[in-house]
Parts: structure tokens; sequence; C-alpha cells
């Protein structure tokens, strides 16, 4: 039996909760202990472990709130590289953003072929430019129509950002006018309050792709850059679901 297709809303839900679940690994490895292990602890584990007698001084150990890590002597990771979480955290809005951008495209995406049927092209999609290139594939098709459904799409994805300039320039593409003043009043937060916040994390989202997050951000301490991320996880996932009921199904 064939495998349901997604629907943009079930696929977004699917890929953000990677994002979370990088969050949720850099929480569990946040180390909250200072020393390393006891000798005594060293020699209870050891024997659980069945690690030879002679190598267990080279043992160590991390714990935090829900994981106790053991670090064998053969093994080539040290408690120094848990000491900088940074890098899960930087990439959960990696991918958090990504998936919102894939969730926007897929979902303007629905209403394409309504816009097209209507004859009442939205403005902005009649703006999109076709190139000779665009023309010869849109030949090869037997229906025309799926040939320029194709050029929007490519148009739509190339467009697709976290950044709120680019959110309206794909839902206007498909007739839709003050989104954010629309996503505010479904979120029930204050005017601009969708539009600061998502220029925000995309600005973050693309110092982090540029490689400069951590030395503009290194200052702050990891249990915030913590809550910070889980933050803007959030606001990305509600500005999704408010997106969602804005528009609706397709006619």
């Amino acid at each position: 039996m064939p495998k349901k297709q997604l629907s943009p809303h079930e696929a977004f839900l699917n890929n953000i909760s990677d994002a979370r679940l990088l969050v949720g690994y850099a929480k569990a490895f946040s180390n909250n202990r200072h020393r390393k292990m006891r000798q005594e602890l060293r020699f209870r584990v050891g024997n659980a472990l069945k690690i030879p007698a002679g190598t267990r001084a080279k043992m160590d150990c991390l714990e935090s709130n829900d994981l106790f890590v053991v670090m064998k002597p053969s093994g080539s990771l040290t408690r120094n590289q848990f000491s900088d979480l940074q890098p899960l955290l930087r990439q959960s809005v990696v991918v958090a953003c990504a998936a919102f951008e894939t969730y926007l495209a897929d979902k303007a995406m629905e209403f394409v072929g309504s816009n097209l049927r209507s004859g009442n092209i939205p403005n902005r999609m009649k703006e999109i430019n076709l190139t000779v290139g665009h023309w010869a594939a849109i030949e090869e098709y037997d229906r025309r129509g799926w040939g320029i459904r194709r050029i929007i799409e490519e148009h739509l994805r190339e467009q697709s950002s976290a950044a709120p300039n680019n959110i309206g320039l794909v839902l206007s593409t498909i007739g839709v006018k003050s989104w954010a003043t629309k996503v505010d009043s479904v979120r029930g937060v204050s005017k601009n309050t969708t539009v600061n916040q998502m220029q925000e994390i995309a600005e973050r989202r693309n110092l982090i792709a540029h490689g400069a997050d951590k030395k503009a951000r290194g200052s702050r301490q990891i249990n915030a850059k913590l809550e910070e991320v889980q933050a803007e996880i959030a606001i990305i996932e509600e500005v999704a679901d408010a997106i969602e009921k804005v528009l609706g199904q397709p006619q």
C-alpha cells in the first residue's frame, strides 16, 4: 500500500522535530560535573563495565540532569569535547529555518493551481520572469500548465526564507495580502511582532551560515543560549501554524 503523502504542515512538523532533537542533545550533554571521576566511582563503574583495572585511571565521565556518560580509556572522546555544545544549538536554528522555508514554499504551491485556473492571476505571479530556457522547458510538457507550474515552483523555492520580506514575497505571489498583520492576529501578539521576531531569527541563521555566529555571540552563557534557541524554534512553529490557519486549504 503506497505511503500517504504528508501535507506541507505535517512535513514541517516532522522536519522541525529534528531541530528540537538537536536542542535536546545539547541539553542532555551539558556537563554539571566539575571534577573528574573519584577513584571509588571508577572502581565501581569499571567493574560493572569490565574495564581492566590498569586502565581505569584514564576513565572519565560527564553528568547532566538527563545522562551519566562514561568515557572509556580506549575511547577517543574526552570531557573537554563536551564543554562547548554550541555546534548543536547553532545547527538546530539552521534546521528549524530550513523546515520553515520548505513549508512556506510547499504551502504556497498548493494554491498555484487555483490561481492559474481562476483567470485572476495575482500581480506578483504575473511578474515572474521567464527565460528562453524556461520557455523551452514549458514546450516539452504535453500540458503547458504543468510547465508553468514548474517555473512558478522554482521561483517560490528560490524566494522562500525565514526573513519576513521573503515570506511576504512568497505569499503575495499567491495573492495573500497583509500576511504579517493576519499572522500577528492569529498568534495574539502586537503589531509587527512576527516581522521583528522572524527578522532576528533570519539574521541569526545567516550569521551561523557564514560562520560568524560563534564569534559574535560567544560571550553568552550556554544555558541562556539554549533557552534562546528553544524560544526561537517555538516562534518558528507558531508562525508556521498561524500561516496554516490564515491560508487554510486550497479550493
